[in-house]
């Protein structure tokens, strides 16, 4: 992995993430089906449902990191995971969904604000950073 900065990072919080729900919403009905039939998901309240949960182990993790360099974070079986994430936002309309992506995307941009630039030459704390940013949104990028 190459080296991650903060700008990267806000970058793909903000242009990225943070216009991702427009950028689908642009899509036509059929373009929208069409993605979420490849991304594995029914629709858009299940993937961001998907992208919340990984998210929210990573503001734990991060953090965590900062305190002991020892940390682990737990080991997960991804389809379980997937699955519960999108059960647990099931009882919830798309609007309460955006919310809670976009609360959770803010999240992280004041956690990457906050950060020492220490933090950034961390491997592990920059790995974290990666996947759940911008690797995460490769994963999903909206095509």
């Amino acid at each position: 992995m190459a080296e991650l900065n903060r700008e990267q990072i806000v970058s793909a919080l903000q242009d990225g993430w943070g216009t991702y729900v427009e950028c689908f919403e642009r899509l036509s009905p059929e373009a929208q089906t069409a993605f979420l039939a490849r991304q594995g998901y029914a629709c858009l309240a299940d993937l961001l449902g998907h992208v919340v949960a990984w998210w929210e182990e990573g503001l734990q993790a991060v953090p965590a990191l900062l305190d002991d360099p020892t940390f682990g974070s737990p080991d997960h079986d991804v389809d379980a995971f997937n699955a519960q994430a999108v059960e647990r936002f099931r009882g919830l309309d798309e609007p309460a969904v955006i919310h809670t992506f976009e609360a959770t995307r803010r999240a992280w941009l004041a956690l990457v604000a906050r950060l020492p630039d220490d933090a950034l030459r961390n491997k592990r704390i920059a790995g974290r950073l990666h996947i759940e940013i911008i690797g995460h949104l490769a994963e999903h990028v909206i095509s």
